[in-house]
């Protein structure tokens, strides 16, 4: 029986994941009418960009192009990584630590690259940044997030590391 390739199936684990917080987080919206506010559009950009690198890096380990995962890991982990400080920013306005004024009304793209003016249902923001009153179970839904993507960053983390410990075939 042969194992699989860590670097070729834990990727898709990653994609997967950042799918389903995408559509979740696209459900509480246009489903439950929970608004969101600018970082939490600007977390949505980098969970889409962490499931396309991660669906780029299993192809390649199934083309066996594994030099290409110099490039894809460090991003995969910068756009996971972000995702973390985004919404540790989020958390951090919401429980009163930061100033709500340090959330922009426009993602920090919006300029150059205005994703909410082509996909305004995915990457428009209609909230404000700490005033999220919205809980599952107790629970407010950033601190929701903010264990998601701290999970997705550090299954990242993993999956690097069993990609590189790994036997090259």
């Amino acid at each position: 029986m042969s194992r699989r390739n860590p670097a070729l199936v834990l990727p898709l684990f990653i994609a997967l994941a950042c799918v389903a917080m995408l559509a979740g987080a696209l459900f509480c919206q246009h489903v439950l009418g929970w608004d969101p506010c600018t970082l939490c559009v600007q977390i949505r950009l980098w969970l889409s960009l962490a499931a396309i690198l991660a669906l780029l890096l299993s192809a390649t380990a199934a083309l066996k192009q594994n030099w290409l995962g110099f490039v894809l890991w460090p991003l995969l982990l910068a756009s996971s990584g972000m995702a973390v400080v985004d919404n540790a920013h989020v958390a951090l306005i919401e429980i009163g630590i930061m100033e709500s004024t340090s959330c922009w009304p426009f993602p920090f793209y919006s300029d150059y690259l205005p994703l909410h003016e082509y996909l305004p249902g995915v990457f428009m923001s209609g909230g404000i940044c700490g005033q999220n009153d919205y809980t599952i179970i107790g629970i407010p839904f950033t601190i929701w997030t903010l264990l998601g993507v701290a999970g997705l960053f550090l299954f990242s983390l993993f999956s690097l590391w069993r990609a590189i410990r790994s036997p090259r075939s």
